[in-house]
């Protein structure tokens, strides 16, 4: 009598090879399991944190000082019959600073949601700067064409609702009162603050020389949360950013030209030209330019190192090669020492595998990545190696299968923590796993190894 098909399957190493293959890519599916539950976690971070910068304060960028001027203008144009007529034209002008010295001061804090927190900031900020007398004589607007009384500063900001109300700006030293939003009329309707001039300091403007430039000062204090942006609004911008925050990530078109740390106080230095922009000092009336204006930013993100859901996501991708590492040690010890192991018991180690990366989100909500992974990693390590132990009835073997999975978790946590090296780690592991197999295998008589097994195999179905 032959032996039946799940004794012939079981008793030849190759055919229980590819079926711990098969079985490696059914424990994907848990895997890919906790990844979902991971990407659920991130998606209830992402709403604490929505919910914390919708009553703080968000992401901040300021945009200007920017002079708006209306005007009028002769406009020469021909009737329905083809005759030349003179008609009037309402048009709007912008006008960006000389120069612009921004100083802002940032202190920060965490602010929690239960489990998650974010980093917000309140930023202190001083600007300074001069505006030239505008020219519109080149877009054919005569003198008395200006309206003077009308101009106003615009000052753009992401989340106006957030500033404090200490703001204060005072133009050629004369104070003057902000309102909120930038007026909301023509192309310019970002969020933000304005100032109109008023009829005396128009009256100056339009009286003082060409040649001559008119002081600004600004002071402002806002909340904002994760990042603070400028936008180089001067011929010369420079920006002068001091911050508390130990890991702080410079973003933008424009990296600092200076940086340095004193005593735990981040300054950062800018220096932006305008020929560097791709945007004109002055401009009519054009949407397209506005936001190419509101478009341009450089500035600073408050970086967390550790991005919990992110490394929690990377060490699930991880999770094939910790299975296919795992299973090939203890399908070579089966190879070596002749004691087998059921698919079953298989599936039990890889089950405690797949459990790691969930193990190991859920205890980083609580005490931080590098706690978290030592305690799973541990966890998991201590319940492989006491269950080969009972599988491979050997404290060697046992051993080895611990020493093994111990050294996967070590290489994966520093893979972890060197993102720029994961591909190259992950790629080198696999070729040290390879060779190590080979290596060790390398005088195994595979035919010789099948021929005996199905010879026992039909020993024992004749003793039947």
């Amino acid at each position: 009598m032959s032996a039946p098909w799940s004794q012939r399957l079981l008793d030849s190493p190759t055919r229980r090879l590819m079926l711990i293959g098969l079985l490696v890519l059914l424990l994907m599916i848990p895997a890919s399991m906790i990844r979902d539950v991971v990407t659920e976690r991130e998606a209830r971070r992402d709403a604490a944190v929505a919910d914390i910068t919708a009553k703080w304060g968000g992401e901040q960028q300021l945009t200007g000082p920017i002079l708006r001027v209306p005007y009028t203008r002769q406009v020469i144009a021909q009737d329905d019959k083809g005759k030349a007529i003179t008609r009037r034209e309402s048009g709007v002008g912008y006008f960006l600073p000389k120069r612009l010295a921004i100083r802002a001061e940032l202190t920060t804090e965490r602010r929690k949601r239960g489990l998650f927190e974010v980093p917000v900031y309140v930023a202190a900020m001083h600007l300074s700067g001069a505006f030239e007398k505008p020219d519109l004589a080149s877009w054919g607007v005569a003198p008395e064409d200006i309206d003077w009384p009308r101009a106003e500063l615009l000052i753009g900001l992401t989340e106006p609702r957030s500033l404090r109300a200490d703001a204060a700006l005072a133009w050629a030293g004369q104070p003057l009162a902000l309102k909120p939003s930038t007026g909301q009329s023509g192309s310019w309707a970002a969020p933000g603050i304005h100032a109109a001039l008023g009829p005396a300091i128009a009256e100056s403007l339009a009286t003082s020389d060409p040649a001559a430039l008119t002081a600004f000062t600004l002071d402002l204090t806002l909340n904002g949360a994760q990042a603070l942006h400028f936008a180089p609004t001067a011929e010369e911008t420079t920006v002068q950013l001091m911050s508390d925050w130990p890991h702080p990530s410079f973003q933008g078109q424009w990296l600092p030209g200076r940086r340095e740390v004193v005593d735990g106080r981040d300054t950062a230095q800018w220096s932006v030209s305008h020929l560097g922009r791709n945007y004109p000092q002055r401009w009519r009336e054009s949407s397209e330019i506005a936001e190419t204006v509101q478009g341009t930013r450089f500035g600073m993100s408050l970086a967390t190192p550790l991005d919990l859901y992110a490394l929690a996501d990377r060490s699930t991708k991880y999770a094939l090669l910790t299975l296919v590492f795992t299973f090939a040690v203890i399908w070579l010890l089966e190879v070596l020492s002749g004691q087998r192991v059921h698919p079953i018991q298989y599936g039990f180690v890889g089950a405690a595998l797949c459990l790691f990366g969930l193990l190991q989100l859920s205890f980083a909500e609580h005490f931080g990545f590098n706690a978290a992974f030592a305690v799973a990693a541990g966890s998991v390590l201590v319940l492989v190696t006491v269950y080969s132990h009972g599988v491979l009835k050997s404290t060697t073997r046992a051993l080895a299968v611990g020493g093994v999975l111990g050294g996967i978790y070590a290489y994966l946590f520093v893979i972890l923590r060197a993102e720029d090296y994961a591909l190259l780690g992950g790629s080198l592991a696999l070729l040290a796993g390879l060779a190590l197999a080979m290596f060790v295998t390398r005088r195994v008589d595979w035919f010789a190894t099948d021929a005996v097994a199905s010879s026992a195999s039909g020993v024992a179905t004749a003793i039947k």
